[in-house]
């Protein structure tokens, strides 16, 4: 019984860690955002201009 829990919990650990996070490439222009690519919409990445720091 206690191989199983070992099993399920070292599964639900290994799951977790490997989740990965979604970037999209592009560099940032005077505003602290940009346009999308037509490959990051296409994957659902993003939908046009967006930011990623707060304008000054």
């Amino acid at each position: 019984m206690k191989k199983v829990v070992i099993i399920l919990l070292s599964l639900v650990v290994l799951v977790g860690v490997s989740s990965s996070a979604y970037a999209h490439p592009g560099r940032l222009d005077k505003s602290g955002g940009h346009k999308c690519s037509a490959k990051s919409k296409q994957k659902g990445l993003c939908t046009g201009y967006h930011y990623h720091k707060k304008k000054k």
